[in-house]
């Protein structure tokens, strides 16, 4: 069974929080996305805004995948250009925003598993 069926707006929130908690510092904005279309696989589930690169990221389980999840970033219309700190805080992002990925796929296969 695809884990996608077995999410629900409830059981992402918690995941949510308790990714939160953990306590990774992030400039981005980590919300749910209302699903209003289950039949299209990719309308995304979570979304992540990255401040850095004033772009949004979708979070998504793989369609037909193990619990394995996916980030899909929105195409950028105008070029931008980042100073040093700039660069390292985009970098930090992506890194929790690779943790949260991580995170998902954990919880996701668990779920899979009945544990």
């Amino acid at each position: 069974m695809p884990v996608r069926r077995l999410l629900n707006k409830d059981l992402l929130e918690g995941w949510l929080t308790k990714f939160r908690d953990l306590g990774y510092l992030t400039g981005s904005e980590i919300r749910l996305l209302e699903q209003e279309d289950e039949t299209d696989p990719d309308s995304g589930l979570i979304v992540v805004d990255l401040s850095g690169a004033k772009t949004v990221t979708y979070l998504q389980p793989i369609t037909g995948g193990d619990g394995a999840w996916k980030a899909t970033m929105e195409a950028r219309d105008a070029t931008i250009e980042l100073d040093t700190v700039e660069l390292v805080n985009l970098g930090n992002e992506l890194i929790v925003l690779a943790a949260l990925v991580s995170f998902l796929e954990v919880k996701s296969k668990a779920l899979l598993a009945g544990d």
